[in-house]
């Protein structure tokens, strides 16, 4: 049986979280769902901004075999800082090995980043033959 699994691949420099210095922020929640870049790719999920740093939840969904890993990606900000996050979805055969998936599959994704300045994501595809990632347009969540 072959289980599928979301994948962080992270492109940047890890960072520990650093707050502001003064009062503390308010908590506050919202939603995300990115332009509708690719057809057959869908995300969506929700966010939570506290203390200067996010915390996203959501799925990452594949709805055809089409040569294609379905992705996702944000981009987290605060002054010239930047974090990226990419998920991908990944098949895991028996024997342990893993792949990129091609086909339908939804998975969880979650990622936490300090930098809580902006958020932005972008549908992204994986070819499958090629190696290479394509991306849509990026959508500034805040």
């Amino acid at each position: 049986m072959r289980r599928i699994a979301a994948v962080a691949l992270t492109a940047g420099t890890l960072m520990a979280g650093m707050a502001a210095v003064g009062a503390p922020a308010e908590a506050a929640t919202g939603s995300w769902k990115p332009y509708n870049s690719y057809s057959h790719v869908a995300a969506w999920g929700s966010y939570t901004r506290s203390g200067g740093s996010t915390a996203v939840t959501g799925y990452l969904a594949d709805d055809a075999k089409n040569g294609w890993t379905s992705c996702v990606r944000f981009k987290f900000t605060e002054g010239s800082k930047v974090y990226w996050s990419r998920f991908k979805i990944i098949g895991v055969a028996p024997d342990g090995t893993r792949y990129n998936f091609d086909g339908k599959a939804t998975v969880k994704i979650s990622v936490k980043s300090s930098y809580g300045s902006h958020m932005w994501v972008q549908e992204c595809g994986r070819n499958k033959k090629t190696g290479k990632y394509y991306y849509g347009k990026g959508k500034q969540i805040f």
